[in-house]
């Protein structure tokens, strides 16, 4: 982990609410009409995602936007 690395702290953030809906990241990933590699390298900090994709998830976790972001050090 890279100290303060803003995609870590995000990709734990959406790691927690997709697991609080009982989904796996193949499930969560189909949902969102992305790939379930793509995703699991969203969840591990390996890629920067950008915000057409925050609204998607957000919409697919019953989110506002806003709550993706909510915890994160900066």
């Amino acid at each position: 982990m890279v100290k303060f690395d803003i995609n870590y702290y995000f990709g734990n953030n959406l790691r927690k609410f997709r697991e609080s809906k009982n989904m796996s990241q193949e499930e969560f990933a189909q949902i969102c009409g992305i790939s379930r590699a793509y995703y699991g390298r969203m969840e591990r900090g390996e890629h920067s995602i950008t915000l057409d994709k925050c609204i998607v998830i957000s919409e697919a976790l019953g989110l506002h936007i806003s709550e993706l972001f909510v915890d994160l050090p900066y």
